[in-house]
């Protein structure tokens, strides 16, 4: 009768489980180094990590949250993790603890645009506008080709009546993506102010066509005379 390698390595491999099993029923020292190896076979791995961004893309932030907690007890500095498990906290409704979590990032990494602009809307949100504006200023001068930190330098700075700020950055916003109807849309209310109506219910329009929630009831309070829409 022949034995197989792979059976005698498996059986040699379960008898050592099972004879570590046996000894933690015998010693608790003996338990808590079996719970040690465990844990450091998952910490060596980036199994919670990978599984995090997995549930991020499927939208279950509560279970991405879980799994970024996880890895972060074992690299607590490790900047992509923490600002993802920000976008987390945001996407459940608990933004300070999301501002936390990029303020650390921010720490590490000052230059990091994702934070910048994230913490931007963060302060902007609690109406803190020069705070908002000064960090997606920030964010633009180091990468200018980022739409989204020009869009909010643009909202921080119209909340803030620099109507010729929040206009250069509405411009800019649309020449690096023409796609982004919410520019539209706000730059038009500027536009209107400042008198120039076809300018901004073409704005309107556009917005309208690029499906932004409000922007037809809007055209139709300031244009119909200026324009014929439709639905």
């Amino acid at each position: 009768m022949e034995i197989s390698t792979n059976s005698i390595a498996g059986f040699a491999k379960k008898s050592f489980f099972f004879s570590i099993y046996y000894r933690s029923l015998v010693s608790p020292y003996v338990f808590a180094i079996l719970i040690f190896f465990v844990l450091y076979i998952r910490m060596c791995t980036n199994d919670s990590n990978l599984d995090g961004d997995a549930y991020f893309t499927r939208g279950e932030f509560a279970k991405a949250l879980e799994c970024y907690d996880e890895y972060l007890m074992f690299h607590p500095h490790h900047i992509k993790t923490l600002y993802n498990r920000g976008r987390c906290y945001d996407e459940l409704g608990q933004h300070f603890k999301a501002s936390v979590d990029y303020e650390q990032v921010l720490d590490r990494d000052p230059d990091n645009v994702n934070a910048l602009v994230s913490l931007s809307k963060y302060y902007y949100r609690l109406e803190n506008f020069e705070a908002a504006a000064n960090l997606s200023t920030h964010a633009a001068m180091i990468d200018h080709g980022n739409f989204l930190a020009h869009y909010h330098k643009a909202r921080a700075c119209h909340k803030m009546g620099l109507v010729t700020d929040a206009l250069d950055a509405y411009n800019q916003t649309i020449s690096l993506n023409p796609d982004f109807g919410f520019a539209y849309f706000q730059r038009s209310s500027i536009l209107i102010s400042l008198g120039l109506h076809p300018l901004g219910c073409r704005d309107l329009q556009t917005a309208h066509a690029l499906k932004v929630a409000g922007a037809y009831e809007v055209m139709i309070k300031y244009c119909s005379r200026n324009m014929s829409t439709q639905r």
